[in-house]
């Protein structure tokens, strides 16, 4: 008897301080046409009409909990360039005094990432302007992952509303199709990716309003000359290097690490290398659509067979079971693969489809815990309908959803 089965059996820094001078020169008042709740896109309609009413305290204020919420719905219920212009912080100002929003490396993180408190949002039209001479000499607020790809980027320039889109779908695209992913940029066939091949793909799959990006020769040679990091870290400030196969992979690898690492950092305060089997499970619960009553039942099964920090969950762990969720769509045909009965899968079968999508080996332990979560019968078995709202659907409050490339094979699409 399973130890699950066992106790069945036995019983911005947001100060949301209202700006009255701005809510006197906004007075369109779009709030009042707007039906709270009423669904997602009129969710996302009451966030943008709301924007002007909030603004961010300064850098090192504590995150509050109503700084939280505002960011996850607009993460989660916004098209990716109004993500952009609330979690982006700069603006670039040229010689002829054209203004281009960016984002710093951790205005990218904030964007993708729920409930951060390591850098909130800014909000929409809140942005310091930078010229060109300043760049140079700006200070941007760092990744403390040792060898940070964001780092890196930040040294070389800041990031554009097109590399913003091109991360974000790289971050979505499940490890397997990373080299359809390539050949996408990779136009001429040529196994190698170059400056004008990136800015013509990256811009045509940045959505915008109205539609998707146009693309001239005006439009490209802007996007050469800009200041994007990285344009720069991948092809050089001259635009002359190119991005082969493998460093499109690593490029890939090196980012999922980089956030998965920040995201693991959020819960390992002592920085001891492991997180709580509870702590582990809040991760996988936050932001779902379960509601509280039965979150923390769900908990409570897990609280009372490791209470505090049992043996935990070790970074490796954590990294592993993050790729097995990152591949979204993956994970549940793999699981309808082996569950075509409806009977629901085993610990063991669970194992196996984890480590096809993810390409690595979960470990029992992990795999144990987020049975112990989700068997809310207690019988051994997990269910695909049981598993849908914490495990398919932990894309969408990140974004991934709308990112992700998108394969179709006759009816058979993923």
């Amino acid at each position: 008897m399973s130890r699950w089965q066992a106790v069945f059996k036995h019983g911005r820094a947001l100060s949301t301080r209202s700006t009255n001078k701005r809510a006197e020169q906004d007075n369109s008042g779009s709030m009042g046409a707007v039906v709270g709740g009423v669904s997602a896109a009129a969710l996302g309609y009451k966030l943008y009409s709301e924007k002007d009413k909030y603004l961010v305290q300064a850098k090192g204020a504590e995150v509050t909990q109503e700084q939280k919420s505002f960011d996850n719905r607009m993460r989660q219920y916004n098209t990716p360039d109004m993500v952009f212009n609330y979690f982006a912080s700069l603006q670039m100002v040229d010689k002829t005094g054209i203004k281009t929003t960016m984002m710093s490396p951790l205005d990218f993180f904030g964007a993708i990432t729920p409930d951060c408190s390591i850098h909130p949002g800014a909000g929409s039209g809140v942005y310091e302007e930078i010229s060109l001479e300043k760049l140079k000499t700006l200070r941007l607020d760092k990744s403390p992952v040792e060898g940070s790809i964001l780092n890196e980027i930040g040294k070389n320039g800041l990031i554009s509303y097109a590399d913003y889109c091109f991360l974000l779908s790289l971050l979505s695209t499940p490890i397997r199709f990373v080299d359809t992913a390539f050949n996408l940029f990779d136009l001429t066939g040529d196994e190698k990716i170059n400056a004008k091949e990136f800015a013509y793909v990256s811009t045509k799959m940045s959505h915008k309003l109205g539609g998707f990006g146009t693309y001239t020769d005006v439009d490209q040679s802007a996007i050469l000359a800009s200041n994007s990091g990285l344009l720069n870290y991948l092809f050089g400030k001259d635009r002359s290097k190119c991005l082969s196969r493998e460093g499109f992979r690593m490029l890939q690898k090196d980012l999922l690490d980089e956030i998965i690492q920040l995201e693991f950092n959020e819960y390992d305060k002592e920085k001891s290398g492991s997180i709580s089997e509870g702590d582990f499970c809040r991760f996988l619960l936050n932001k779902t659509k379960i509601p509280p009553g039965q979150k923390a039942k769900m908990l409570k099964r897990v609280d009372t067979i490791w209470p505090k920090k049992a043996r935990g969950i070790s970074f490796p762990s954590f990294k592993n079971f993050f790729l097995v969720l990152a591949s979204g769509t993956e994970l549940e045909r793999g699981l309808f693969f082996l569950d075509v009965e409806n009977i629901g899968v085993d610990l063991e079968e669970f194992r196996k489809v984890a480590s096809w999508v993810s390409h690595n080996e979960l470990s029992h332990h992990t795999a144990e815990v987020v049975f112990v979560l989700l068997d809310d019968a207690g019988e051994g078995r997990i269910h695909k309908e049981s598993v849908g709202l914490v495990l398919f659907d932990w894309r969408q409050p990140r974004g991934f959803d709308k990112s992700s490339i998108h394969v179709q094979l006759g009816q058979l699409k993923i």
